[in-house]
């Protein structure tokens, strides 16, 4: 599996990508600035999806990437980036930089370890201190600035709050960038600069303060992807409604189905994985597991929540409404000699598998089509089933990263790119794809190129076939897309939905959008806050094993080493533990390892490092367990451990309960570390 939880496919596909730099997918622009600017005593790396900039040993140094942009134009400009700092110093800061460094010329929105928001320009010696607001930052990974500039003015926000504005400064069309000062961690990501956005700055208001203000706006989701009548080609374009989240979900949940499946292929006959079943149903759940993903690592954006649930939704759908047209039309015998599965049982196996990972987001989809609930019961373990199989086949071939853990490959094991080409279309769906929805097709046929090392070559091509078919060829290795599977498709979607016919309007338009609301969780992005020195023990409890923290949880049987770093939790250590079990009361240790020896008083509970994902049905029944145990009192603090840090199922259990919005600790060296520091245990009864 490869798409982020927070929904990199839509991400890509609103925003488009062109990774081509190490340090691409978090500094945009800024990538290729890092080699070349990155001074002694400061190192750089990624991690958790943020580029991470360290300064350990070389006190009040300050460390600049910037890019030469030139006068914004007209219509204006936006910088954008999320930031973070972690450091024991208060005035350790981190910022983005408008400057000129011929003029010697800088004007910096900062925010500061104490949490302080500072907004300041130089000239020289001069320094200039437009606003200071302390308390303003959270540190906890949602921090995001903006700086939004037309010709010689430029306007500084904070999570959308105004900080000051500047105009006629020397740092004004130049160079942005970014800035750290002092020691410690410093965590930047999504850094972005959009122009051409007809961006306009109101009358200058007074300096400073911090009056609630509405940023202009940027390249939203729907910026670029909305319909009309230019769309060139013939045949219809269905529109629905010109609702731009219920255009892209149909569209991209077609697409996303559809390559998804031929991609399964891909795999099959370029890598000769087994398949002990129907290639064609096997590779149904490769595509559900792949649409699935997205919905249940949420974004931080609602609205791109909404269109990965809504395509992941659409994706099944077209199956449904297939089967349930061919029973209205009455349909006679099955074609039993196809290798595919009927169009109504495809659709309840590949569902099932969707709603067995995210049954949240997908419970009111269940309910219209009618779902039983003994068949709902049994998808939770039908999604784990399918998920284990699957990334255990595939970790062999799969590079290392923080959303492949299980990867079995380094990081950059060399292996044949994965290219892909739109063709001009006849047809307006066609173009529709090739002009305004390639961009992020592209990004995401590239993860895919970048997870998976593949032996040859493999060509995706989308075009005019004058068939209504998809298919890859092993002779060639490549992929092919026909545009007209997906209008036929679209169309039938529209038709049923939107009560037009064949695609065009002609009646007012009273379907409804079967599209489950936004569920899940907050996955939440923080940078991993400083760790200290490591226990005292006969072993470093905090070693980097080379495994990346992930959201995503281990596949059974959990064995192998862990990540030194866990999301939304604390990882502690033995001296740790030890100083929480005396000061707080209020503490419940649960031993995930399944051994029949345990710490004092620890809960013995390995079912609760249980795969699958934290969307699924176990979540709510961990999360009562630890309402009974607790007496309702969510303030507890809930530590789990299991054998040894290279021993996974305490990993996922804390993964799930932080996710829940416990107050969760891991506590990784587990039973072993215990021992090591010559504590007791106790037999389990």
């Amino acid at each position: 599996m490869f798409l982020r939880g927070a929904a990199v496919f839509v991400s890509l596909v609103l925003l488009g990508s062109s990774a081509h730099a190490e340090f691409e997918k978090q500094l945009g622009p800024l990538a290729d600035t890092v080699k070349s600017q990155l001074l002694k005593g400061w190192n750089a790396k990624q991690q958790d999806g943020w580029f991470m900039l360290q300064n350990f040993t070389v006190s009040q140094s300050e460390q600049s990437l910037s890019v030469h942009v030139g006068v914004p134009p007209e219509s204006g400009r936006i910088t954008s980036a999320a930031l973070g700092v972690y450091s024991d110093k208060p005035n350790a800061s981190v910022g983005v930089t408008l400057s000129n460094r011929a003029q010697k010329s800088i004007c910096l929105l900062e925010i500061s370890a104490n949490k302080t928001v500072n907004l300041f320009c130089t000239e020289g010696e001069k320094r200039h201190n437009i606003a200071s607001v302390p308390n303003l930052a959270k540190l906890d990974g949602s921090d995001i600035v903006k700086i939004i500039e037309v010709p010689g003015a430029a306007r500084f926000l904070f999570n959308d709050q105004k900080v000051g504005e500047i105009s006629d400064i020397p740092a004004l069309g130049s160079e942005i960038g970014i800035m750290a000062y002092d020691i410690g961690t410093f965590a930047i990501t999504g850094f972005n600069i959009d122009s051409n956005l007809n961006t306009q700055l109101p009358p200058r208001t007074e300096t400073g303060g911090t009056a609630q203000t509405t940023p202009a706006s940027g390249s939203g989701s729907g910026s670029g992807s909305g319909v009309d009548n230019s769309t060139p080609g013939a045949g219809p374009l269905p529109e629905f409604g010109n609702d731009t989240v219920r255009l892209i979900s149909v569209y991209m949940g077609l697409v996303q189905s559809i390559l998804m499946h031929e991609f399964g292929h891909a795999l099959i006959g370029e890598l000769q994985l087994p398949s002990t079943g129907p290639e064609e149903d096997a590779v149904d759940v490769y595509a559900a597991l792949q649409i699935v993903e997205p919905t249940m690592y949420p974004d931080s954006n609602k609205e791109v929540n909404d269109i990965a649930n809504g395509a992941a939704t659409y994706a099944a759908l077209q199956w449904y409404y297939s089967g349930k047209l061919s029973e209205m039309k009455g349909a006679g015998s099955s074609p039993w000699q196809d290798e595919h599965t009927a169009d109504l049982k495809r659709f309840r196996n590949m569902f099932c598998i969707m709603y067995g990972g995210n049954p949240g987001v997908f419970e009111s989809v269940a309910q219209s089509v009618g779902l039983e609930e003994r068949t709902k019961a049994r998808c939770g373990d039908e999604f784990n089933k399918q998920n284990r199989a699957w990334r255990r086949i595939l970790a062999p071939h799969t590079r290392v990263d923080s959303w492949h853990p299980d990867g079995e490959l380094p990081a950059n094991a060399p292996g044949a790119e994965i290219s892909i080409a739109f063709e001009p279309s006849q047809r307006r769906v066609g173009n529709l794809l090739a002009n305004h929805l390639s961009g992020g097709l592209k990004g995401y046929i590239k993860r895919l190129g970048q997870t998976y090392v593949l032996p040859r070559p493999l060509q995706i091509t989308f075009k005019d076939c004058g068939q209504l078919n998809a298919w890859y060829s092993p002779s060639e290795g490549s992929v092919t897309m026909c545009y007209d599977l997906i209008e036929h498709l679209a169309v039938m979607i529209s038709d049923i939905e939107m009560k037009t016919v064949g695609g065009n309007i002609a009646a007012p338009e009273t379907g409804t959008t079967p599209v489950a609301t936004t569920g899940g969780n907050d996955t939440g992005s923080a940078p991993p806050a400083q760790t200290t020195a490591p226990a005292t023990g006969r072993f470093d409890e905090l070693e980097e094993l080379g495994i990346p923290s992930t959201v995503r949880l281990f596949p059974a049987p959990y064995k192998g080493a862990t990540p030194n770093y866990i999301k939304k939790a604390k990882v502690i250590k033995t001296v740790d533990l030890v100083d929480l079990l005396k000061t707080e009361k209020n503490v419940i240790l649960i031993d995930t390892s399944g051994s029949r020896e345990t710490l004092p008083e620890a809960y013995s509970l390995a079912d609760a490092g249980t795969d699958g994902s934290t969307t699924d049905r176990f979540q709510t029944a961990l999360d009562q367990w630890l309402m009974d145990k607790t007496k309702g009192q969510r303030d507890f603090a809930v530590v789990f451990f299991g054998q040894s840090m290279n021993e996974r199922s305490s990993y996922n259990a804390a993964l799930r309960t932080s996710t829940l919005g416990w107050p969760t600790y891991w506590y990784r060296g587990g039973l072993e570390a215990w021992i090591a520091n010559g504590l007791p245990t106790v037999q389990l009864k």
